[in-house]
C-alpha cells in the first residue's frame, strides 16, 4: 500500500511560485528593472500613472512598518526594498492556505529621463507607499536650437 503524504505537502508549490515570479517580472515591470534577488521572497504590487506634472506610484505594503522600507535611486533605477515580518502567532501552525508573503521584498523600476531625480517624494500611510516622481520643468525662456534652412537643389 502506498504511503500517503501529509495534506500540508504541496509538490507543485515551488513551480507555482516560480510561475508567479516570472509573470510579475514579465508583465508588472513595464519600464524594466531587475528580477528578484536571492534575498528577496516576494514583490509588492504597484500601480503607476503618469500626469502632465509627474509620475505617481502606489505600492501595496500591508503589514509593513515605515521603518522597514528603503528607497534608493541608483543611475536610472528606483529601488524599493524592505521586509514584512511574520507575526509570532502565525508560526508553528498547520495552515490550509498561506497566501500572504513574508520576508524580504524588492521592486526595481526604471526611471524615465524626464524625471527630476532631486525632487522625488514619498509618503507612507495605511500600508500604501505613495511615490511622486516630478517631471523636469522645461524652461520656456530657452529657444530650441534650429538648423539653418537649406536651399532646394532645383
Amino acid at each position: 500500500m502506498a504511503e500517503e503524504q501529509p495534506p500540508s505537502v504541496r509538490p507543485f508549490l515551488e513551480v507555482q511560485q516560480e510561475v508567479r515570479r516570472l509573470f510579475q517580472e514579465l508583465v508588472h515591470q513595464p519600464w524594466g528593472g531587475q528580477g528578484l534577488s536571492s534575498s528577496t521572497s516576494w514583490q509588492p504590487r504597484c500601480d503607476m500613472v503618469e500626469t502632465d506634472e509627474a509620475i505617481l506610484i502606489d505600492v501595496e505594503l500591508p503589514g509593513v512598518k515605515r521603518e522597514d522600507v528603503r528607497l534608493e535611486v541608483k543611475d536610472d533605477i528606483l529601488h524599493i526594498a524592505g521586509e514584512r515580518h511574520a507575526l509570532a502567532q502565525r508560526q508553528g501552525r498547520n495552515y490550509h492556505y498561506l497566501e500572504q508573503h513574508y520576508g524580504g521584498f524588492e521592486r526595481q523600476l526604471r526611471l524615465p529621463r524626464q524625471v527630476d531625480r532631486e525632487a522625488i517624494r514619498a509618503e507612507f500611510d495605511s500600508g500604501i507607499l505613495s511615490i511622486t516622481l516630478p517631471k523636469k520643468q522645461e524652461n520656456p525662456d530657452e529657444t530650441p536650437a534650429t538648423a539653418p534652412a537649406r536651399k532646394d537643389a532645383s
